[in-house]
């Protein structure tokens, strides 16, 4: 039982500790303070009981008092007691000491008390020294609790006594248990008010400082934290360039440690900083976007170091990384949207390297990313990755249900204004119509190709067929959105067709095209499509070879002999591209007596300019023929041209430009003709410098040979001939029956 205060204090100290004055009540602590010493001096008898004694007087008459002044005494003179133990005596009445000070840290009562009660702490921790680290956490619980005290005094002794306790932790940091004051201060970082950030951000700058902590191990309990105190608007500059400065110093900390400590702190933390990418403040999502990539190259470097396989935690997490990477990778912010799209590159080229990826979680985020998103950037970023997906993983990227859903955005990318999108977009499409199928598919397509076969004349329109060939799946498709927007056929087609042939086999994709013409219903849109198609074969670079094999069509015949085409070849499959395209081409006649010129087939040139006089002379038909003109006068051209130097060899293709200035008016291209059918006077008198003047004139003047052979266009089929034959007078039949509608 606890004593009189007079009996172990005296009268004096115990009036004057209870006083309302300061001065009295320091004035008795000093006396405490004294009275201590004098116990253990010379070892007295006894001494320590005293000391023990005059503890509990001072916290049961005073520190756990009713009356404010009473406790604020005992505050003060439990201060003077540690004061007089010194270093090595205060630690056996540490606790005595220091928790019933730490009780009156949230004394509701008087701010003065909550006050004495820091400054208390603050003195016996300063003469316990490391001691005081045993009894840190209840110490720093009560320090946080003053940093939000609405007194101003309170707040300036809290600073005090947590600038002590950092010295004190700096100087002997074995004796602070890091691993329970971890997760301490990372409950703290949730905190909103600043003045608790600015303490948590002081002992973390402090603890990683200190060689003997390793903070990095402790990374992903407090990491979050910092983001958010680095993305809160309403806080202090200090505050957000502190936490900054922490993120850096962590970050660098990672990037030295020990490879597979740098794997394990990777897996455990990628998921945070990938949620921090999507913070509103862009300072935030610089900084997680560094930490981001970063941890991509620590990957790179380790993983083909290592073992040259990530860990499977890395791996699952790609998809949450491309998600950032399409997120930020056009960020308003300059420097955020330059990172992501360098950090998109080394994304790519770290995932090429990997020979196990979630190919399907991946496409799905890619599907998800361009459904949500129409900015150039991110489209062209997605179809960046599915390039590298159908190059790495084949087999999963062109499975039906993937494609159907990719399919979607990647049509809708070509309806974009920007042609860099546009031709990435007909990249990936030129891939997805090379990929090989599955044996069960090629079976299906087999299957599928002699069913075409078998119903070619009258099948439904190519253009809906459901084909098993991802070839002509894709190109029907091309087609039906040409179809929806004639106005794209028109700006983009040309670009768009030029770019697939760069990227495919151009035959296969014109043979294709031409088949699907075939059965195109609406006949407007297949001489837009003929017209624009071969327009490009005439003249663009990527379709040279594809001229090349034209010139090597054998001539045609008029009529065939006991029914035998020589034109046909013996597989089907692979008839000569003339004879392919000449058929589709008659939706355009002007376009295919521009196929038939490049070809040499002069004579059936000749028949298709004569059907052209029943034609209705619309703009669209002079400008088709003016543009014809002047495409012979191209260098394209240049061999039919030297041609016309040999009119008796040639004189179909005479009579073919001769009757095409009889169609055209006296405008420019018609002065163009008619100068060029002028050199051919030069031709005539250089043939007849070795031939019988006679023979000469006759041939001039078409004597035996009629100019044209004009064919009736009823359609009627005539004697000798055939509808599916490959011979002149069977191709003019179905020229016929594909322009019967125009000329009604």
């Amino acid at each position: 039982m606890v004593g009189s205060p007079h009996e172990i204090l005296g009268e004096s100290i115990t009036k004057l500790l209870s006083d309302k004055l300061y001065d009295n009540r320091k004035k008795a602590a000093i006396e405490v303070e004294q009275m201590i010493r004098r116990c253990l001096a010379d070892q007295a008898p006894g001494g320590r009981a005293q000391v023990q004694r005059i503890i509990d007087c001072l916290k049961s008459n005073f520190v756990e008092s009713s009356h404010a002044n009473h406790r604020k005494g005992g505050l003060i003179a439990m201060a003077a007691v540690a004061i007089a133990l010194d270093t090595e005596g205060v630690r056996p009445y540490l606790p005595q000491l220091l928790i019933p000070a730490l009780q009156l840290f949230d004394d509701k009562d008087d701010s003065r008390v909550r006050y004495y009660s820091c400054e208390a702490v603050y003195n016996i921790a300063k003469v316990a020294k490391e001691g005081v680290l045993a009894h840190f956490h209840e110490i720093f619980d009560g320090l946080c609790t003053h940093y939000v005290d609405v007194d101003d005094d309170v707040k300036n002794g809290v600073q005090t006594l947590d600038r002590e306790l950092r010295d004190i932790v700096t100087l002997h940091p074995e004796h602070l248990c890091v691993a329970d004051f971890i997760p301490q201060l990372a409950q703290l970082t949730g905190k909103a008010n600043p003045h608790i950030r600015q303490v948590v951000l002081a002992w973390i700058t402090v603890l990683l400082k200190l060689p003997q902590v390793d903070m990095v191990r402790y990374l992903p309990q407090y990491l979050e934290g910092l983001f958010n105190m680095l993305a809160d608007q309403n806080q202090l500059r200090d505050i957000k360039n502190s936490a900054e400065a922490c993120l850096n110093r962590l970050l660098k900390e990672v990037r030295s440690s020990p490879q597979d400590k740098a794997f394990q702190i990777i897996s455990d933390t990628a998921s945070i900083v990938v949620n921090c990418c999507f913070s509103n403040d862009a300072c935030s999502r610089l900084t997680a976007l560094s930490w981001l990539r970063e941890f991509v190259h620590l990957q790179m470097r380790m993983t083909s170091q290592v073992s040259g396989r990530p860990v499977k935690s890395w791996v699952e997490l790609l998809p949450d990384l491309l998600k950032v990477t399409l997120h930020c990778i056009d960020d308003p912010e300059d420097q955020i949207a330059r990172m992501a799209v360098e950090m998109n590159n080394e994304f790519l080229e770290m995932v090429q390297q990997l020979d196990d990826i979630p190919v399907h979680d991946l496409e799905k985020q890619l599907y998800t990313s361009m459904q949500s998103k129409s900015s150039p950037v991110v489209r062209v970023a997605c179809l960046q990755w599915i390039h590298m997906l159908l190059q790495g993983s084949p087999a999963q990227m062109l499975q039906r249900p993937t494609l159907n859903r990719l399919f979607g955005p990647i049509f809708d990318t070509l309806l974009h204004p920007n042609d860099e999108i546009i031709v990435a977009a007909l990249r990936v499409l030129a891939q997805i119509m090379e990929g090989s199928c599955n044996e069960q598919e090629q079976q299906e397509q087999q299957e599928q190709q002699e069913e075409q076969k078998q119903h070619d004349s009258k099948g439904p329109p190519c253009v809906a067929v459901e084909s098993k060939d991802l070839f002509t799946v894709v190109t029907h498709r091309l087609l039906k959105m040409f179809a929806s927007s004639r106005n794209m056929l028109e700006t983009r087609g040309r670009l768009m067709i030029r770019q697939l042939c760069g990227y495919l086999d151009p035959r296969r994709l014109y043979v294709t095209v031409a088949r699907a013409i075939r059965h195109e219903a609406d006949l407007q849109f297949a001489q837009h499509l003929v017209q624009t198609f071969g327009w490009i074969l005439l003249t663009a670079e990527e379709t040279k070879g594809l001229r090349d094999e034209l010139l090597t069509t054998a001539p045609l015949v008029q009529i065939s002999d006991k029914g035998q085409d020589p034109n046909c070849t013996q597989d089907s499959a692979r008839l000569p591209l003339f004879l392919e395209l000449i058929e589709p081409w008659f939706h355009n006649p002007v376009s295919a007596l521009s196929l038939c010129l490049w070809a040499q087939q002069y004579e059936l040139a000749t028949e298709l300019t004569a059907r052209l006089a029943a034609f209705e002379p619309t703009l669209d038909l002079l400008t088709q023929l003016d543009q014809l003109v002047h495409l012979i006068e191209s260098p394209v051209f240049s061999r039919l041209r030297l041609r016309l130097l040999e009119p008796r060899r040639h004189p179909a293709l005479l009579k073919c430009l001769l009757g095409l200035a009889m169609l055209l008016p006296q405008a420019e291209a018609f002065h163009i003709l008619r100068k060029r059918i002028h050199v051919v006077q030069s031709g005539l008198l250089l043939e007849a410098s070795d031939q019988n003047p006679r023979d000469v004139a006759a041939r001039v003047e078409g004597q035996g040979m009629p100019f044209f052979s004009w064919a009736k266009s009823d359609g009627a089929q005539e004697s000798g001939t055939s509808t599916t034959g490959t011979d002149i007078a069977s191709l003019l039949k179905r020229f016929d029956a594909v322009t019967h509608t125009a000329l009604c």
